[in-house]
């Protein structure tokens, strides 16, 4: 039975993207001015000044991501106007994966790419999916490592004043 338990976490282990978790220190505050996204327009951090920030690490070969990324859609499309704003970031190693994915799939939610120059500004996670939430004033809320479900994803509305 332990055996059958543990193989059913293997999967995960196979899909992370591994990196150290010392080289991935959380910010505790919007530490970024400004990203370029991937449709090639630029967002700046006081462009979203008195917002919720979601910003959801994400990958186009992640199957995790590919359960979650719909989710974080909705959660964007239903939060437009209303105080939330999600943020997605591909770590593909391939800019051009990652802008193929996007279109392929449609989601809505703007994407930056995190290439090597961009991890300054935000340090590449230990692996994906990987959600970091900054309330209205800029600091962490809340963080969550590995898959959400609909309804965990559909929570993150909650830091909504």
């Amino acid at each position: 039975m332990l055996k059958a338990a543990l193989a059913s976490f293997t999967p995960s282990y196979l899909f992370a993207q591994k990196s150290n978790d010392a080289k991935f220190p959380i910010p505790l505050t919007v530490s970024w001015s400004k990203l370029d996204l991937m449709n090639g327009e630029t967002i700046s951090f006081a462009d979203l000044k008195g917002q919720v920030l979601v910003i959801y690490f994400w990958a186009s070969w992640c199957p995790f991501c590919a359960e979650q990324s719909p989710e974080m859609n909705k959660l964007f499309i239903n939060s437009q106007g209303k105080g939330l704003y999600v943020l997605g970031v591909s770590v593909d190693k391939d800019l051009n994966a990652a802008k193929t994915h996007l279109q392929k799939t449609k989601y809505s939610f703007p994407s930056a790419w995190l290439g090597s120059q961009d991890q300054s500004k935000l340090p590449k996670p230990p692996s994906v999916p990987f959600v970091l939430v900054y309330n209205q004033g800029g600091k962490l809320v809340q963080k969550e490592q590995g898959q959400l479900f609909a309804e965990d994803v559909q929570a993150l509305a909650r830091w909504i004043n």
